[in-house]
């Protein structure tokens, strides 16, 4: 995997995510935003594909690194945010695990709660215990649903208590580990739950059963009872290796899901960005067809024009020289009539 697999959550504590960011945005406007929440270390604005490459983003975004968690705390309780006409969609950074690859990529205000599959016979605490646990993440708590003694859906009124119990790993309730993960399906969760449930159900009622083996009266003339494989026992077993590769297949796709869904949205919003260059592209062409297309009756109109004063001036002109000529001769035949 990556290199950048694995992050630890410490050094997410004091980042901030903001996205749909206006196409125009720039880091003063940002700084003039959130400076007022605490001092920005750093500031990372992501307007193109790559460093390289003359293709912007169709939503640019940023990333803050604050110099404390309490800034961090205090630009999300602040929101909403607005730059024009584009409210600005905040949230915390979360890291890259192994674990979790694509968590950082999913916004949910639901999360799940779940003994360690290697806690075959531990079970979640009571609910009110991990009621009072969860307030520590902040929010209100709308729906708390368990699915069953190892599994709980917690539901609350927003995205941010979520980040911040992702953030706050590993959690311990009572001295139990307790996995939280953000949860992207609740009916496909709820169907697993169920179906570990069942699996396990199974398992428990099977107990290993002893067979009698055959009696060799002539050798031994005793009984001698052996244990053998219970096939249902197998069954059971197989099930549950069954069930725990499906539980991890599925995991990893809709992780995989998750994250073509992400890159689909992305090349989808690159596609209409492209198609709205195009068609004003196609707008001002005609437009400069349109344009080209007068400046040429224009001027063909002005070669008509001036060629109707030249011809008139001519004329002007002949009739100017027949006038002179006329009165030259008129003005000859005087002088010769005084001279007389």
């Amino acid at each position: 995997m990556p290199a950048y697999i694995d992050q630890s959550f410490e050094q997410f504590q004091n980042h901030v995510h903001v996205s749909n960011l206006p196409i125009d945005v720039n880091a003063k406007r940002i700084t003039d935003i959130f400076q007022q929440f605490g001092i920005i270390i750093k500031l990372y604005l992501k307007r193109r594909i790559s460093k390289d490459s003359p293709i912007s983003l169709p939503n640019p975004f940023v990333i803050l690194v604050f110099e404390k968690k309490a800034n961090v705390d205090k630009v999300l309780a602040g929101r909403p945010y607005f730059m024009n006409d584009n409210q600005l969609f905040v949230r915390r950074c979360l890291p890259i695990t192994r674990r979790y690859p694509y968590e950082a990529y999913v916004n949910t205000n639901k999360i799940l709660l779940r003994i360690p599959r290697e806690n075959h016979d531990a079970i979640l605490p009571d609910d009110n215990i991990i009621i009072d646990y969860l307030k520590a993440a902040g929010g209100k708590i709308l729906r708390l649903e368990k699915f069953e003694d190892r599994t709980v859906l917690v539901e609350f009124d927003d995205y941010d208590p979520v980040d911040v119990c992702c953030l706050s790993r590993p959690h311990f309730i009572n001295g139990q580990m307790i996995e939280i993960e953000k949860c992207r399906d609740e009916q496909q969760a709820r169907r697993r739950a169920q179906f570990r449930q069942k699996s396990r159900s199974v398992s428990l009622k099977l107990s290993p059963t002893l067979t009698t083996a055959d009696i060799d009266i002539q050798s031994y003339n005793t009984i001698s009872p052996t244990p053998t494989v219970n096939i249902d026992e197998q069954v059971a077993q197989l099930r549950l290796t069954y069930s725990d590769m499906n539980n991890r297949l599925e995991d990893e796709h809709e992780q995989l899901v998750s994250s073509l869904k992400a890159e689909w949205e992305k090349i989808a919003k690159q596609r209409i960005r492209l198609q709205r260059l195009t068609l004003d592209y196609k707008q001002e062409q005609e437009r400069l067809i349109e344009e080209n297309q007068r400046w040429k009756k224009l001027y063909s109109e002005c070669l008509q024009e001036n060629l109707h004063i030249q011809t008139k001036g001519k004329q002007k002109l002949l009739d100017a020289t027949e006038k002179y000529s006329i009165t030259k001769r008129y003005y000859d035949q005087l002088i010769q009539d005084k001279n007389q």
